[in-house]
């Protein structure tokens, strides 16, 4: 631990910036690969983005495609998001991912094991119980290890003995606990507020790790989805305005709007 750190006590800072950068990325990928195809996959209500375009965009058809673009690529940035938490949990001192286990970090002594969730809602009956199965085979291996589900956005604060459902049978093991960000975070770095800590470093580090590497915001660059470019290239070819077009190619067996 270093007291020369610029962001928080407990995470290096060029390990903060290059989580932070990776996650930029993910998010410029997202977005750049909203092809009209991929949107439009499951149909765009073309009522709603007429809709959206005049009472929230101001006419403006772009920024409607923006956000639908942004929308539909939440999935894929849910998953980085996960994937950034799990690096920061990792870059905690004194702990490490590991690939080379079947949980997502433990400390650097082998006395903590954790495998990582963004909410609890994102795991099914199938993977809740893959994911006990594999932290009772690491408490069995390292009988003086404690294993943790971790929930990054939980519903309370909170750590208690984790109990499942295998099999139609309640499961539960004294050494695998369920708990919430905030309190892994104390476990962790042995500081209560380490994750208040984190979320107020986090507008610091942001700002420097854009000025540093020159990036703007991702819907103020000047990069367009590539979905909208489509767009307004069929709406030329076709001789349609944007609103049109987006009806015709959603409703193209619809009377009169393939034409």
């Amino acid at each position: 631990m270093s007291d020369n750190r610029k962001y928080v006590s407990f995470i290096a800072d060029e390990k903060l910036l290059a989580a932070i950068e990776r996650l930029y990325n993910r998010y410029q990928k997202a977005f750049s690969e909203a092809s009209l195809k991929k949107l439009n996959k499951n149909i765009i209500d073309p009522f709603k983005f007429q809709f959206d375009t005049e009472f929230i965009h101001g006419g403006n058809a772009e920024a409607t495609m923006d956000s639908e673009a942004f929308r539909q690529s939440d999935k894929s940035i849910a998953n980085a998001i996960g994937e950034f938490q799990q690096e920061l949990l990792g870059a905690i001192d004194g702990f490490e991912e590991s690939p080379d286990l079947p949980c997502d970090i433990r400390k650097k002594d082998n006395s903590i094991f954790a495998e990582v969730k963004n909410k609890h809602n994102t795991m099914n009956v199938r993977s809740t119980a893959g994911v006990y199965e594999e932290l009772t085979g690491l408490a069995k291996a390292y009988p003086k290890a404690m294993c943790y589900l971790v929930v990054i956005v939980a519903k309370h604060s909170m750590e208690k003995v984790w109990s499942v459902t295998v099999n139609e049978m309640k499961q539960e093991h004294p050494r695998i606990h369920e708990i919430s960000a905030d309190k892994f975070y104390a476990l962790a770095t042995g500081k209560e507020n380490a994750l208040l800590e984190l979320t107020q470093a986090l507008p610091m580090a942001i700002s420097d790790f854009m000025k540093a590497k020159g990036k703007k915001p991702i819907g103020q660059q000047g990069a367009k989805a590539s979905a909208y470019q489509e767009l307004c290239q069929l709406a030329e070819k076709d001789g349609n305005n944007l609103t049109s077009q987006m009806y015709k190619l959603a409703l193209p067996e619809y009377m009169g709007f393939g034409k």
